[in-house]
C-alpha cells in the first residue's frame, strides 16, 4: 500500500485512463448514431401513414377578432404543395392537421420579403 509510483508510471496510468474514456465516448457516440437511424425509420413509416401539417395562426384584426380565412382553398394550396414535394397524388396524402404558428420574425425581415415577392409579380 506505500508503494511509490514514479512520474513515468503516473505519466502511463493517465495516458491508459484517457484511452479508455476515450473509447468509452466513442462507443458511446455510435450507440446514438444507431439509435437515430432506428428512430428516423419509425418516423419514416409513420410518415408514409399521413402528413400532419403546421401552418400560421389566423391573424386577427385590431379588435382582437380572427379573420376569416378561404380554410378550403388554404387546404387545397397546402394538400397540392405536399404531394408535389412528395410526388404523390392529393388523395394519397392525409393531413391530420393544420395549426399557425405565431410569427417571430422581426418586422423588417417581413417587410423585405414582401418587397420580393411583389416586385417579382
Amino acid at each position: 500500500m506505500g508503494e511509490i509510483i514514479s512520474i513515468g508510471d503516473g505519466l502511463i496510468i493517465t495516458v491508459f485512463s484517457m484511452i479508455v474514456v476515450f473509447l468509452i465516448l466513442l462507443g458511446i457516440a455510435y450507440i446514438i448514431d444507431i439509435l437515430k437511424v432506428f428512430i428516423n425509420d419509425k418516423k419514416d413509416d409513420k410518415e408514409r401513414d399521413g402528413a400532419s401539417i403546421v401552418a400560421e395562426e389566423r391573424p386577427a384584426d385590431q379588435e382582437g377578432n380572427s379573420v376569416e380565412i378561404n380554410d378550403e382553398e388554404l387546404l387545397a394550396v397546402i394538400a397540392a404543395a405536399i404531394a408535389a414535394s412528395l410526388g404523390k397524388s392529393i388523395p394519397q396524402i392525409k393531413i391530420k392537421t393544420i395549426k399557425r404558428l405565431p410569427n417571430t420574425s422581426p418586422i423588417w425581415a417581413e417587410t423585405g420579403r414582401r418587397e420580393q415577392i411583389f416586385n417579382k409579380l
